[in-house]
């Protein structure tokens, strides 16, 4: 076991050298922090000594205190899910959601709010669940909650509906090469005029094209609809 954990530190070490943003693992047994990044995001003030020693009980110190039941019940499902299908092992890839995180500020008599996109990548030792490594980014998200389960090479994801307490599958959405075109130039910084000359076409066929990419993606602006490709993985 000590060999496994620390074969799991020095990857993180290495993995999170090499990552922007957020990046801390999660022991699931001992319900502890064993490993944080020292990024702002996540740490919103704190010290990485700091979140070590709180362990689980960091998520109430920055998680917006409305949002902590959602949390809670997100973690829950979370493992329970991963419990009852250890025959999945090899097939999950992460699960992800949303929530806002509380940040304080010396000039600013209340919190500020700050949503992220969470993702969460179940690790066994032993063919036992023991470790969540987990990822923080700033999303555009308008809702929290948004649990879903994301599978290895596969076309369809699970999401977790709170009302009804049941997992449905949900096949994701499919890009052409021209969505995926224009959101890599909009990820350039380049606007729908210097896509339409890029790309030879008229601006109102750009801008027609860009609508119906925001339809396919239930989102309203350009930044939105690159992050739902990249959670999903679509580009």
């Amino acid at each position: 076991m000590k060999e496994s954990v620390f074969s799991l530190k020095q990857s993180f070490e290495q993995y999170a050298s090499m990552v922007f943003g957020s990046v801390y693992v999660l022991d699931v047994l001992q319900r502890t922090i064993c490993s944080v990044k020292a990024d702002e995001l996540f740490l919103c003030g704190f010290s990485t000594e700091e979140v070590t020693q709180l362990g689980y009980d960091f998520y109430a110190r920055i998680i917006y205190v409305e949002d902590q039941p959602l949390w809670e019940d997100i973690y829950k499902c979370m493992l329970q899910y991963l419990y009852e299908h250890k025959d999945e092992q090899e097939k999950i890839d992460f699960f992800s959601c949303t929530f806002r995180l509380q940040r304080l500020i010396s000039f600013v008599p209340h919190p500020l709010l700050q949503m992220v996109f969470h993702r969460m990548k179940p690790v066994w030792v032993d063919h036992e669940l023991r470790y969540l490594i987990c990822s923080l980014e700033s999303s555009t998200y308008k809702k929290v909650g948004n649990l879903q389960l994301h599978y290895k090479n596969e076309s369809n994801y699970n999401e977790f509906n709170f009302v009804t307490n049941r997992w449905t599958q949900t096949k994701k959405d499919i890009l052409t090469e021209r969505e995926k075109v224009i959101l890599m130039l909009a990820q350039q910084g380049k606007n729908t005029i210097e896509m339409s000359d890029i790309l030879c076409k008229g601006h109102c066929t750009i801008r027609n094209q860009i609508k119906a990419l925001f339809s396919k993606l239930e989102i309203h602006t350009m930044q939105g609809a690159i992050e739902v490709a990249r959670n999903f993985h679509m580009i």
